[in-house]
């Protein structure tokens, strides 16, 4: 019996996702904390208005995340599996014990600003459904702009990073060949890309002396897809992964093919489940953030056997 805890990045946040949380006690934690680190009302980051930048987006996903983690472990529950998509790899090196929360929050507020100063305006990303990877890099290739493939997150999803005018090319091009839908993601910075070096850069100088723990259970890498069992290869993988592709849909399918069980997504949202419908094996998957603590690990224990 495999269980795997799923971990959102940018474009899974909520406006509002902390309040709603606002009633459990470990989140209540978790932003005081946040609050005392940074030196600001982690509260406020959760607006609407708050979320339209990268650095809001990223830390308040890292404390919901972060928090509902230590909730669930409170409650018995125990994956078998981590694996973070983009800054929900962050989340899922927290979960594993190789961050401490506080070192976790410090870096990812350094990965943020960094990101956004990198490339503050007329940039973002957009995902393609329908065509496969290949075609999306000559579409990208024809562009000739600032465009690269930046997450490979099925066998017919992935998501282009790049200038605006480039993500408007391609909303075109992309239809004329056959794609079913090109949608603008709700994220502020062409992530995982050549732009965001610097970003990578600045993590390297500050990743130096940050504690590194050992995993209490191994974590799929953002950069190669593959199991990770040595906390320093996870730091390695969460630096570099700033500014390279995120391999999910290999990762997904070769957890997939350990007999996993049950998949599990952290709160907010359930997209990262979505993108299961192509992994073949029998399984069951829920959300957090639709079934709620409680009957999360209540479908845990009865599906393994606890």
């Amino acid at each position: 019996m495999t269980t795997v805890m799923l971990f959102g990045g940018q474009g899974s946040q909520r406006a509002g996702m902390l309040h709603r949380w606002a009633g459990l006690s470990e989140v209540v934690d978790h932003v005081a904390e946040a609050s005392d680190t940074l030196g600001e009302d982690v509260w406020e980051l959760d607006s609407e208005v708050s979320l339209r930048g990268t650095r809001a987006v990223q830390l308040t996903l890292l404390v919901l995340h972060s928090g509902i983690n230590v909730a669930l472990r409170n409650r018995g529950f125990r994956p078998d599996i981590g694996a973070g998509h983009s800054l929900g790899a962050w989340s899922a090196a927290v979960a594993a014990g190789v961050l401490s929360f506080g070192d976790a929050l410090r870096l990812v507020d350094i990965r943020a600003s960094r990101m956004a100063a990198a490339a503050s305006t007329g940039y973002g990303m957009s995902a393609v459904v329908g065509l496969s990877a290949a075609a999306v890099r000559r579409l990208v290739a024809e562009i000739g702009e600032e465009a690269w493939v930046s997450n490979l997150n099925t066998p017919l999803q992935c998501t282009v990073s790049g200038a605006d005018t480039a993500l408007d090319q391609l909303q075109r091009r992309a239809a004329d060949a056959g794609a079913q839908r090109v949608i603008r993601l709700d994220v502020a910075v062409p992530a995982h890309s050549p732009l965001m070096t610097p970003a990578r850069r600045a993590l390297d100088d500050a990743t130096g002396d940050a504690p590194v723990g050992r995993p209490d259970f191994p974590l799929v890498a953002n950069c190669s897809g593959r199991l990770l069992r040595r906390g320093s290869a996870i730091l390695s993988d969460l630096v570099a992964s700033t500014d390279q592709p995120v391999q999910w849909s290999s990762g997904m399918a070769a957890v997939a093919e350990r007999g996993v069980t049950s998949w599990v997504q952290c709160a907010p949202g359930e997209s990262l489940l979505g993108m299961l419908r192509d992994i073949e094996g029998r399984f069951r998957c829920w959300s957090v953030d639709s079934v709620g603590l409680d009957e999360a690990v209540a479908r845990w224990r009865v599906t393994e056997g606890h």
